[in-house]
Protein backbone atom coordinates (compact mmCIF):
# COMPACT_ATOMS: atom_id res chain seq x y z
CA UNK A 1 0.00 0.00 0.00
CA UNK A 2 1.40 3.40 -1.02
CA UNK A 3 0.71 6.77 0.62
CA UNK A 4 -0.19 8.52 -2.66
CA UNK A 5 -0.88 7.51 -6.28
CA UNK A 6 -0.89 10.93 -8.00
CA UNK A 7 2.39 10.43 -9.88
CA UNK A 8 1.46 6.88 -10.84
CA UNK A 9 -1.84 8.19 -12.21
CA UNK A 10 -0.04 10.85 -14.24
CA UNK A 11 2.01 8.17 -15.97
CA UNK A 12 -0.92 5.76 -16.17
CA UNK A 13 0.83 2.90 -14.36
CA UNK A 14 0.08 0.87 -11.25
CA UNK A 15 2.06 1.37 -8.01
CA UNK A 16 3.54 -2.10 -8.60
CA UNK A 17 4.98 -1.11 -12.02
CA UNK A 18 8.60 -2.05 -12.78
CA UNK A 19 11.31 0.47 -13.72
CA UNK A 20 11.01 -0.54 -17.37
CA UNK A 21 7.21 -0.08 -17.38
CA UNK A 22 7.57 3.38 -15.79
CA UNK A 23 10.19 4.40 -18.35
CA UNK A 24 8.05 3.13 -21.25
CA UNK A 25 5.01 4.99 -19.95
CA UNK A 26 6.99 8.20 -19.52
CA UNK A 27 8.45 7.96 -23.00
CA UNK A 28 5.04 7.55 -24.64
CA UNK A 29 3.45 10.41 -22.72
CA UNK A 30 6.45 12.75 -23.01
CA UNK A 31 6.50 12.45 -26.79
CA UNK A 32 2.72 12.68 -27.09
CA UNK A 33 2.47 15.84 -24.95
CA UNK A 34 5.75 17.54 -25.90
CA UNK A 35 5.03 21.23 -26.76
CA UNK A 36 6.84 20.92 -30.10
CA UNK A 37 4.33 18.26 -31.20
CA UNK A 38 1.33 20.25 -29.97
CA UNK A 39 1.87 23.84 -31.20
CA UNK A 40 -1.82 24.77 -30.89
CA UNK A 41 -2.48 23.13 -27.52
CA UNK A 42 -2.01 25.58 -24.63
CA UNK A 43 -2.27 22.78 -22.05
CA UNK A 44 0.54 20.70 -23.60
CA UNK A 45 3.32 22.49 -21.70
CA UNK A 46 1.56 22.02 -18.34
CA UNK A 47 0.91 18.32 -19.05
CA UNK A 48 4.49 17.85 -20.17
CA UNK A 49 5.76 19.46 -16.94
CA UNK A 50 3.53 17.24 -14.78
CA UNK A 51 4.71 14.12 -16.61
CA UNK A 52 8.35 15.16 -16.15
CA UNK A 53 7.88 15.75 -12.42
CA UNK A 54 6.20 12.36 -12.00
CA UNK A 55 9.04 10.58 -13.78
CA UNK A 56 11.73 12.40 -11.81
CA UNK A 57 10.20 10.89 -8.65
CA UNK A 58 9.23 7.44 -9.87
CA UNK A 59 12.33 7.00 -12.05
CA UNK A 60 14.60 7.36 -9.00
CA UNK A 61 14.63 4.41 -6.58
CA UNK A 62 15.27 6.48 -3.44
CA UNK A 63 12.72 9.19 -4.28
CA UNK A 64 10.14 6.59 -5.27
CA UNK A 65 10.57 4.78 -1.92
CA UNK A 66 10.07 8.09 -0.06
CA UNK A 67 7.03 8.90 -2.19
CA UNK A 68 5.45 5.49 -1.59
CA UNK A 69 5.98 5.85 2.16
CA UNK A 70 5.37 9.55 2.86
CA UNK A 71 3.73 11.09 -0.22
CA UNK A 72 4.80 13.86 -2.64
CA UNK A 73 5.95 16.51 -0.14
CA UNK A 74 8.73 14.38 1.35
CA UNK A 75 9.79 12.98 -2.04
CA UNK A 76 10.68 16.28 -3.72
CA UNK A 77 14.31 16.40 -4.98
CA UNK A 78 16.78 18.41 -2.86
CA UNK A 79 17.35 20.97 -5.63
CA UNK A 80 13.74 21.05 -6.77
CA UNK A 81 12.39 19.76 -10.06
CA UNK A 82 14.56 20.25 -13.13
CA UNK A 83 13.41 22.24 -16.13
CA UNK A 84 11.32 19.77 -18.18
CA UNK A 85 12.97 20.67 -21.50
CA UNK A 86 16.47 20.18 -20.07
CA UNK A 87 15.30 17.00 -18.35
CA UNK A 88 13.78 15.75 -21.60
CA UNK A 89 17.08 16.29 -23.41
CA UNK A 90 18.98 14.52 -20.63
CA UNK A 91 16.65 11.50 -20.57
CA UNK A 92 16.86 11.12 -24.34
CA UNK A 93 20.62 11.58 -24.42
CA UNK A 94 21.60 7.89 -24.24
CA UNK A 95 23.35 8.19 -20.84
CA UNK A 96 22.23 4.65 -19.93
CA UNK A 97 24.67 3.35 -22.56
CA UNK A 98 27.73 4.68 -20.71
CA UNK A 99 28.50 1.22 -19.28
CA UNK A 100 28.66 -0.17 -22.84
CA UNK A 101 30.18 2.66 -24.90
CA UNK A 102 31.52 5.21 -22.41
CA UNK A 103 31.01 8.95 -22.85
CA UNK A 104 30.74 10.12 -26.46
CA UNK A 105 33.33 12.86 -26.87
CA UNK A 106 32.75 13.94 -30.48
CA UNK A 107 31.09 17.31 -29.81
CA UNK A 108 33.36 18.08 -26.86
CA UNK A 109 36.47 17.39 -28.97
CA UNK A 110 35.20 19.46 -31.89
CA UNK A 111 34.35 22.38 -29.59
CA UNK A 112 37.78 22.33 -27.94
CA UNK A 113 39.59 22.08 -31.28
CA UNK A 114 37.63 25.01 -32.72
CA UNK A 115 38.27 27.03 -29.57
CA UNK A 116 42.04 26.57 -29.96
CA UNK A 117 41.94 27.23 -33.71
CA UNK A 118 39.91 30.44 -33.37
CA UNK A 119 41.67 31.82 -30.29
CA UNK A 120 44.25 33.97 -32.16
CA UNK A 121 42.24 34.75 -35.30
CA UNK A 122 41.59 38.35 -34.25
CA UNK A 123 45.28 39.13 -33.67
CA UNK A 124 46.13 40.28 -37.20
CA UNK A 125 46.31 43.54 -39.11
CA UNK A 126 43.24 44.86 -37.33
CA UNK A 127 44.99 44.60 -33.96
CA UNK A 128 45.55 48.21 -32.72
CA UNK A 129 48.40 47.10 -30.47
CA UNK A 130 50.30 45.64 -33.41
CA UNK A 131 49.83 48.86 -35.41
CA UNK A 132 50.97 50.99 -32.45
CA UNK A 133 54.10 48.88 -31.94
CA UNK A 134 54.94 49.11 -35.63
CA UNK A 135 54.55 52.92 -35.59
CA UNK A 136 56.75 53.28 -32.49
CA UNK A 137 59.44 51.09 -34.04
CA UNK A 138 59.41 53.15 -37.24
CA UNK A 139 59.64 56.40 -35.25
CA UNK A 140 62.68 55.15 -33.31
CA UNK A 141 64.39 54.10 -36.53
CA UNK A 142 63.71 57.49 -38.12
CA UNK A 143 65.17 59.35 -35.12
CA UNK A 144 68.29 57.19 -35.22
CA UNK A 145 68.85 57.99 -38.91
CA UNK A 146 68.09 61.73 -38.51
CA UNK A 147 65.37 61.60 -41.14
CA UNK A 148 61.90 63.03 -40.58
CA UNK A 149 59.31 60.56 -39.33
CA UNK A 150 55.92 60.16 -40.90
CA UNK A 151 53.29 58.28 -38.93
CA UNK A 152 51.93 55.63 -41.27
CA UNK A 153 48.56 55.88 -39.57
CA UNK A 154 48.24 59.63 -40.34
CA UNK A 155 47.15 60.61 -43.88
CA UNK A 156 49.43 63.08 -45.70
CA UNK A 157 48.14 66.01 -47.77
CA UNK A 158 49.37 66.63 -51.33
CA UNK A 159 52.14 69.28 -51.77
CA UNK A 160 50.96 72.82 -52.67
CA UNK A 161 51.87 74.42 -55.97
CA UNK A 162 53.72 77.56 -54.79
CA UNK A 163 56.54 79.81 -56.00
CA UNK A 164 58.54 82.15 -53.71
CA UNK A 165 60.34 85.29 -54.85
CA UNK A 166 63.31 86.24 -52.75
CA UNK A 167 64.78 84.51 -49.78
CA UNK A 168 62.03 85.57 -47.38
CA UNK A 169 58.69 83.93 -46.68
CA UNK A 170 56.35 83.39 -49.61
CA UNK A 171 53.89 86.14 -50.49
CA UNK A 172 50.52 86.03 -52.15
CA UNK A 173 49.58 88.94 -54.47
CA UNK A 174 46.38 90.67 -53.38
CA UNK A 175 45.73 92.15 -56.87
CA UNK A 176 46.53 91.14 -60.42
CA UNK A 177 50.07 92.09 -61.49
CA UNK A 178 50.42 95.20 -63.67
CA UNK A 179 50.63 94.72 -67.38
CA UNK A 180 54.23 94.80 -68.57
CA UNK A 181 55.71 95.47 -71.98
CA UNK A 182 57.46 92.71 -73.75
CA UNK A 183 61.21 93.10 -73.81
CA UNK A 184 63.72 91.37 -75.98
CA UNK A 185 66.56 92.03 -73.58
CA UNK A 186 67.83 89.13 -71.54
CA UNK A 187 66.66 88.83 -67.94
CA UNK A 188 68.85 90.48 -65.33
CA UNK A 189 71.44 88.27 -63.74
CA UNK A 190 70.67 86.69 -60.39
CA UNK A 191 72.10 88.41 -57.33
CA UNK A 192 71.94 87.90 -53.60
CA UNK A 193 69.07 90.39 -53.10
CA UNK A 194 66.66 88.62 -55.45
CA UNK A 195 66.60 84.89 -55.78
CA UNK A 196 63.87 82.86 -57.51
CA UNK A 197 63.52 79.47 -55.80
CA UNK A 198 60.90 76.95 -56.97
CA UNK A 199 59.65 74.81 -54.06
CA UNK A 200 58.11 72.04 -56.15
CA UNK A 201 61.33 70.02 -56.57
CA UNK A 202 62.13 70.35 -52.86
CA UNK A 203 58.66 69.31 -51.84
CA UNK A 204 58.78 66.41 -54.27
CA UNK A 205 62.11 65.34 -52.78
CA UNK A 206 60.60 65.45 -49.33
CA UNK A 207 57.63 63.40 -50.46
CA UNK A 208 59.97 60.74 -51.82
CA UNK A 209 61.70 60.66 -48.45
CA UNK A 210 58.32 60.33 -46.76
CA UNK A 211 57.46 57.43 -49.02
CA UNK A 212 60.78 55.79 -48.24
CA UNK A 213 60.23 56.15 -44.50
CA UNK A 214 56.67 54.90 -44.79
CA UNK A 215 57.89 51.90 -46.76
CA UNK A 216 60.43 51.20 -44.02
CA UNK A 217 57.70 51.50 -41.39
CA UNK A 218 55.43 49.17 -43.37
CA UNK A 219 58.23 46.65 -43.80
CA UNK A 220 59.00 46.82 -40.09
CA UNK A 221 55.32 46.33 -39.23
CA UNK A 222 55.08 43.40 -41.63
CA UNK A 223 58.12 41.70 -40.11
CA UNK A 224 56.77 42.18 -36.60
CA UNK A 225 53.39 40.88 -37.69
CA UNK A 226 55.02 37.84 -39.33
CA UNK A 227 57.04 37.20 -36.17
CA UNK A 228 53.89 37.53 -34.06
CA UNK A 229 51.99 35.23 -36.42
CA UNK A 230 54.74 32.60 -36.24
CA UNK A 231 54.71 32.82 -32.46
CA UNK A 232 50.93 32.47 -32.40
CA UNK A 233 51.01 29.53 -34.82
CA UNK A 234 53.67 27.81 -32.74
CA UNK A 235 51.61 28.35 -29.59
CA UNK A 236 48.49 27.09 -31.35
CA UNK A 237 50.35 24.02 -32.62
CA UNK A 238 51.60 23.26 -29.11
CA UNK A 239 48.08 23.61 -27.69
CA UNK A 240 46.66 21.28 -30.35
CA UNK A 241 49.39 18.70 -29.72
CA UNK A 242 48.77 18.89 -25.97
CA UNK A 243 45.04 18.47 -26.53
CA UNK A 244 45.61 15.54 -28.89
CA UNK A 245 47.79 13.86 -26.26
CA UNK A 246 45.14 14.47 -23.60
CA UNK A 247 42.44 13.11 -25.94
CA UNK A 248 44.45 9.92 -26.58
CA UNK A 249 44.93 9.39 -22.85
CA UNK A 250 41.20 9.84 -22.21
CA UNK A 251 40.39 7.39 -25.01
CA UNK A 252 42.84 4.82 -23.62
CA UNK A 253 41.23 5.10 -20.17
CA UNK A 254 37.80 4.81 -21.76
CA UNK A 255 38.80 1.66 -23.66
CA UNK A 256 40.37 0.14 -20.53
CA UNK A 257 37.19 0.79 -18.53
CA UNK A 258 34.97 -0.68 -21.25
CA UNK A 259 37.21 -3.76 -21.52
CA UNK A 260 36.79 -4.34 -17.79
CA UNK A 261 33.02 -3.80 -18.05
CA UNK A 262 32.67 -6.20 -20.98
CA UNK A 263 34.73 -8.95 -19.35
CA UNK A 264 32.62 -8.63 -16.20
CA UNK A 265 29.43 -8.75 -18.27
CA UNK A 266 30.35 -11.95 -20.15
CA UNK A 267 32.07 -13.65 -17.20
CA UNK A 268 28.67 -15.00 -16.10
CA UNK A 269 28.84 -17.26 -19.15
CA UNK A 270 32.60 -17.66 -19.71
CA UNK A 271 33.69 -18.35 -16.12
CA UNK A 272 31.21 -21.14 -15.38
CA UNK A 273 30.21 -24.43 -16.93
CA UNK A 274 28.22 -23.35 -19.98
CA UNK A 275 25.17 -25.59 -20.23
CA UNK A 276 21.81 -25.00 -21.89
CA UNK A 277 20.17 -23.44 -18.86
CA UNK A 278 23.05 -21.05 -18.22
CA UNK A 279 23.13 -19.96 -21.86
CA UNK A 280 19.38 -19.34 -21.82
CA UNK A 281 19.65 -17.36 -18.57
CA UNK A 282 22.53 -15.28 -19.98
CA UNK A 283 20.61 -14.48 -23.15
CA UNK A 284 17.49 -13.53 -21.18
CA UNK A 285 19.54 -11.16 -19.02
CA UNK A 286 21.03 -9.46 -22.09
CA UNK A 287 17.63 -9.33 -23.79
CA UNK A 288 16.06 -7.64 -20.76
CA UNK A 289 18.88 -5.08 -20.72
CA UNK A 290 18.34 -4.42 -24.43
CA UNK A 291 14.62 -3.85 -23.76
CA UNK A 292 15.57 -1.22 -21.21
CA UNK A 293 18.27 0.43 -23.34
CA UNK A 294 16.14 0.71 -26.47
CA UNK A 295 13.88 3.19 -24.67
CA UNK A 296 16.69 5.78 -24.66
CA UNK A 297 17.18 8.41 -27.33
CA UNK A 298 18.67 6.70 -30.41
CA UNK A 299 18.48 3.52 -28.31
CA UNK A 300 17.67 1.22 -31.23
CA UNK A 301 20.40 2.79 -33.37
CA UNK A 302 23.05 2.53 -30.64
CA UNK A 303 22.09 -1.08 -29.89
CA UNK A 304 22.43 -1.94 -33.57
CA UNK A 305 25.84 -0.23 -33.73
CA UNK A 306 27.08 -2.21 -30.71
CA UNK A 307 25.59 -5.43 -32.08
CA UNK A 308 27.12 -5.03 -35.54
CA UNK A 309 30.58 -4.38 -34.07
CA UNK A 310 30.42 -7.31 -31.64
CA UNK A 311 29.15 -9.64 -34.36
CA UNK A 312 31.79 -8.58 -36.89
CA UNK A 313 34.74 -8.79 -34.47
CA UNK A 314 33.70 -12.11 -32.87
CA UNK A 315 32.95 -13.66 -36.27
CA UNK A 316 36.34 -12.56 -37.61
CA UNK A 317 38.11 -14.04 -34.59
CA UNK A 318 36.29 -17.38 -34.74
CA UNK A 319 36.93 -17.69 -38.48
CA UNK A 320 40.62 -16.94 -37.96
CA UNK A 321 40.86 -19.96 -35.61
CA UNK A 322 39.80 -22.35 -38.36
CA UNK A 323 42.14 -24.09 -40.82
CA UNK A 324 44.71 -21.61 -42.23
CA UNK A 325 42.51 -18.72 -41.10
CA UNK A 326 41.60 -17.84 -44.70
CA UNK A 327 38.00 -17.00 -43.82
CA UNK A 328 39.28 -14.71 -41.07
CA UNK A 329 41.39 -12.83 -43.64
CA UNK A 330 38.37 -12.15 -45.86
CA UNK A 331 36.32 -11.20 -42.81
CA UNK A 332 38.98 -8.62 -41.85
CA UNK A 333 38.89 -7.21 -45.37
CA UNK A 334 35.11 -6.90 -45.11
CA UNK A 335 35.52 -5.15 -41.75
CA UNK A 336 37.91 -2.62 -43.30
CA UNK A 337 35.48 -2.01 -46.13
CA UNK A 338 32.77 -1.27 -43.58
CA UNK A 339 35.05 1.26 -41.86
CA UNK A 340 35.74 3.02 -45.17
CA UNK A 341 32.02 3.15 -45.95
CA UNK A 342 31.19 4.55 -42.49
CA UNK A 343 33.92 7.17 -42.89
CA UNK A 344 32.49 8.30 -46.20
CA UNK A 345 28.93 8.41 -44.83
CA UNK A 346 30.10 10.54 -41.91
CA UNK A 347 31.94 13.01 -44.14
CA UNK A 348 29.14 13.23 -46.71
CA UNK A 349 26.56 13.89 -43.97
CA UNK A 350 28.66 16.76 -42.60
CA UNK A 351 29.04 18.25 -46.10
CA UNK A 352 25.31 17.85 -46.74
CA UNK A 353 24.49 19.70 -43.51
CA UNK A 354 26.90 22.52 -44.41
CA UNK A 355 25.35 22.90 -47.88
CA UNK A 356 21.83 23.07 -46.45
CA UNK A 357 22.87 25.72 -43.91
CA UNK A 358 24.42 27.82 -46.68
CA UNK A 359 21.30 27.43 -48.83
CA UNK A 360 19.09 28.56 -45.96
CA UNK A 361 21.34 31.57 -45.34
CA UNK A 362 21.02 32.58 -49.01
CA UNK A 363 17.23 32.20 -48.91
CA UNK A 364 17.03 34.36 -45.78
CA UNK A 365 19.18 37.05 -47.40
CA UNK A 366 17.07 37.01 -50.56
CA UNK A 367 13.83 37.18 -48.56
CA UNK A 368 10.83 38.09 -50.68
CA UNK A 369 7.17 37.13 -50.54
CA UNK A 370 7.93 33.46 -51.21
CA UNK A 371 10.05 33.20 -48.03
CA UNK A 372 7.10 32.83 -45.66
CA UNK A 373 7.22 31.86 -41.98
CA UNK A 374 5.89 28.41 -42.88
CA UNK A 375 8.67 27.83 -45.41
CA UNK A 376 11.25 29.13 -42.95
CA UNK A 377 10.03 26.76 -40.21
CA UNK A 378 10.02 23.83 -42.64
CA UNK A 379 13.56 24.64 -43.79
CA UNK A 380 14.75 25.05 -40.19
CA UNK A 381 13.39 21.59 -39.40
CA UNK A 382 15.14 20.21 -42.46
CA UNK A 383 18.48 21.82 -41.53
CA UNK A 384 18.15 20.62 -37.93
CA UNK A 385 17.60 17.09 -39.21
CA UNK A 386 20.70 17.31 -41.41
CA UNK A 387 22.82 18.57 -38.51
CA UNK A 388 21.50 15.85 -36.20
CA UNK A 389 22.16 13.19 -38.83
CA UNK A 390 25.75 14.40 -39.25
CA UNK A 391 26.21 14.45 -35.46
CA UNK A 392 24.70 10.97 -35.11
CA UNK A 393 26.83 9.45 -37.86
CA UNK A 394 29.93 11.03 -36.35
CA UNK A 395 28.97 9.64 -32.94
CA UNK A 396 28.30 6.19 -34.40
CA UNK A 397 31.69 6.28 -36.12
CA UNK A 398 33.29 7.09 -32.75
CA UNK A 399 31.30 4.39 -30.91
CA UNK A 400 32.22 1.65 -33.36
CA UNK A 401 35.88 2.74 -33.44
CA UNK A 402 36.13 2.54 -29.64
CA UNK A 403 34.30 -0.80 -29.51
CA UNK A 404 36.61 -2.30 -32.15
CA UNK A 405 39.56 -1.52 -29.86
CA UNK A 406 37.66 -2.97 -26.89
CA UNK A 407 36.86 -6.20 -28.75
CA UNK A 408 40.48 -6.58 -29.91
CA UNK A 409 41.73 -6.32 -26.32
CA UNK A 410 39.12 -8.80 -25.07
CA UNK A 411 39.60 -11.34 -27.88
CA UNK A 412 43.38 -11.10 -28.34
CA UNK A 413 44.27 -11.05 -24.63
CA UNK A 414 47.42 -13.20 -24.35
CA UNK A 415 47.03 -13.49 -20.57
CA UNK A 416 44.18 -15.98 -20.99
CA UNK A 417 44.08 -19.33 -22.75
CA UNK A 418 42.97 -19.72 -26.40
CA UNK A 419 39.95 -21.69 -25.20
CA UNK A 420 38.88 -18.80 -22.98
CA UNK A 421 39.26 -16.36 -25.88
CA UNK A 422 37.03 -18.54 -28.03
CA UNK A 423 34.45 -18.57 -25.24
CA UNK A 424 34.61 -14.78 -25.10
CA UNK A 425 34.05 -14.62 -28.86
CA UNK A 426 30.94 -16.81 -28.55
CA UNK A 427 29.62 -14.61 -25.73
CA UNK A 428 30.15 -11.49 -27.85
CA UNK A 429 28.38 -13.20 -30.74
CA UNK A 430 25.33 -13.85 -28.53
CA UNK A 431 25.22 -10.24 -27.30
CA UNK A 432 25.74 -8.90 -30.81
CA UNK A 433 22.88 -10.99 -32.19
CA UNK A 434 20.45 -9.86 -29.46
CA UNK A 435 21.39 -6.18 -29.80
CA UNK A 436 21.21 -6.28 -33.61
CA UNK A 437 17.71 -7.77 -33.50
CA UNK A 438 16.32 -5.12 -31.12
CA UNK A 439 13.19 -3.53 -32.57
CA UNK A 440 10.51 -1.10 -31.43
CA UNK A 441 7.43 -2.67 -29.94
CA UNK A 442 4.51 -2.82 -32.39
CA UNK A 443 2.17 -1.40 -29.74
CA UNK A 444 4.56 1.46 -28.92
CA UNK A 445 2.39 4.48 -29.77
CA UNK A 446 5.27 6.89 -29.29
CA UNK A 447 7.33 5.29 -32.01
CA UNK A 448 10.43 7.27 -32.85
CA UNK A 449 11.56 10.10 -30.59
CA UNK A 450 11.60 13.71 -31.72
CA UNK A 451 15.29 13.62 -32.60
CA UNK A 452 15.10 10.25 -34.34
CA UNK A 453 12.20 11.54 -36.46
CA UNK A 454 14.25 14.52 -37.62
CA UNK A 455 17.19 12.28 -38.52
CA UNK A 456 14.88 9.84 -40.33
CA UNK A 457 13.42 12.71 -42.37
CA UNK A 458 16.92 13.95 -43.25
CA UNK A 459 18.03 10.46 -44.27
CA UNK A 460 14.89 10.01 -46.40
CA UNK A 461 15.49 13.38 -48.08
CA UNK A 462 19.04 12.33 -48.90
CA UNK A 463 17.87 8.98 -50.29
CA UNK A 464 15.20 10.72 -52.39
CA UNK A 465 17.82 13.05 -53.86
CA UNK A 466 20.08 10.09 -54.58
CA UNK A 467 17.17 8.25 -56.24
CA UNK A 468 16.27 11.25 -58.40
CA UNK A 469 19.91 11.66 -59.44
CA UNK A 470 20.10 7.98 -60.37
CA UNK A 471 16.83 8.19 -62.30
CA UNK A 472 18.09 11.23 -64.21
CA UNK A 473 21.31 9.41 -65.13
CA UNK A 474 19.33 6.39 -66.33
CA UNK A 475 17.13 8.66 -68.46
CA UNK A 476 20.24 10.20 -70.01
CA UNK A 477 21.58 6.75 -70.80
CA UNK A 478 18.25 5.60 -72.23
CA UNK A 479 18.02 8.82 -74.22
CA UNK A 480 21.50 8.26 -75.62
CA UNK A 481 21.02 4.61 -76.53
CA UNK A 482 17.23 4.38 -76.71
CA UNK A 483 16.84 6.17 -80.06
CA UNK A 484 19.24 3.92 -81.90
CA UNK A 485 17.77 0.82 -80.22
CA UNK A 486 14.22 1.83 -81.09
CA UNK A 487 15.32 2.67 -84.63
CA UNK A 488 16.99 -0.69 -84.95
CA UNK A 489 13.90 -2.38 -83.54
CA UNK A 490 11.67 -0.50 -85.98
CA UNK A 491 13.91 -1.44 -88.90
CA UNK A 492 13.89 -5.06 -87.82
CA UNK A 493 10.11 -5.09 -87.50
CA UNK A 494 9.79 -3.48 -90.90
CA UNK A 495 12.12 -6.01 -92.47
CA UNK A 496 10.19 -8.84 -90.86
CA UNK A 497 6.88 -7.50 -92.16
CA UNK A 498 8.34 -7.05 -95.63
CA UNK A 499 9.63 -10.62 -95.61
CA UNK A 500 6.21 -11.96 -94.57
CA UNK A 501 4.59 -9.96 -97.32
Amino acid sequence: MVADTLYYDRLGVAPTATELEIKQAYRKLAIRHHPDKNPGDETAHAKFTEIGEAYQILGNKELRAKYDKFGPNDAMPDHGFEDPNEFFSMIFGGEAFEYWIGEISLMKDLTKTMEIAMKDMDLNEDDPEAIKKAAEAAHAKAQASGAPFVDPTTPTSPPPHATVHGSTSPTTPSSPPPETHKSTSPPPPDNGSQTRVTLRPALMDKTDEDHRQQALADEKARKEKDAMTKEQKQKQREELLAFEKERREIREKRVATLVKNLINKISIWTETEADGELTKSFEEKIRYEAENLKMESFGIEILHSIGQTYTMKSSTYLKSQKFLGIQGFFSRMKDRGTVVKETWNTISSAIDAQVEMENMSKLEEAGGEDWTDEKKMAYERKVTGKILMAAWRGSRFEIQGVLRDVCDKVLYDKTVSPEKRIQRAHALMMIGKIFSEAQRDPDDEAGEGVFESLVAEAAKDKEDKKGKRKEKEEKKKSGFFGHSNSSASTSADGASSHAKA
